[in-house]
């Protein structure tokens, strides 16, 4: 005995949408329009020449350290006879510390050594005369030098006042007095 209907496809249910049987897309929903990508141009150009700024300013600060040829020096406390006997004295006692400290223009191009090293192989010897006169606001003082083959000759030392109001002695890259002949 069988009670209902006979078996086979059953009638659809309403209020439900019956679900799909293939696979279609689901269906569209509105989105806003994407934003316009940014243009970053102007960010690597000045991450660029900021680059190159600090590149250069590190090159020119390289160079700047590595060409400069001054040297610390301390000069001697006194008046140009005190300076000027200080430099004698560096010169006989082929002292490079002593001849840096009372030279105008001590650097590392031509360093004291070098000069001590010259006073050495020509048997420099320098001894202090009178002061003398000479031109501008420097003071000079007569010293006899004698080098090894040459006879002894008398030149002028020539001393400048700093700005510091010290005294140094204007010598030649070779540590002696400029109208002296290296």
């Amino acid at each position: 005995m069988t009670y209902g209907s006979p078996p086979g496809p059953q009638p659809p249910q309403w209020g439900v949408p019956p679900a799909p049987q293939w696979g279609g897309p689901p269906p569209r929903q509105w989105q806003p329009p994407a934003p316009p990508k940014k243009r970053r141009t102007g960010l690597i150009i000045g991450i660029c020449l900021g680059t190159v700024v600090l590149l250069g300013g590190g090159g020119f600060a390289i160079f700047a350290i590595a060409t400069d040829d001054s040297v610390e020096v301390h000069r001697p406390a006194g008046g140009p006879d005190v300076v000027a006997q200080a430099y004698v004295a560096a010169v006989n006692q082929r002292d490079p510390i002593g001849l840096q400290n009372v030279n105008c223009h001590a650097s590392t191009e031509y360093p004291a050594t070098r000069s001590v090293a010259d006073f050495e192989r020509d048997n420099v010897r320098m001894r202090l005369g009178k002061p003398t006169t000479g031109p501008g606001g420097g003071a000079f003082f007569e010293v006899e030098v004698s080098r090894a083959a040459h006879p002894p000759t008398t030149t002028r030392l020539e001393l400048n006042r700093e700005e510091a109001g010290t005294w140094c002695v204007f010598v030649t890259g070779g540590g002696l007095p400029p109208n002296l002949p290296p």
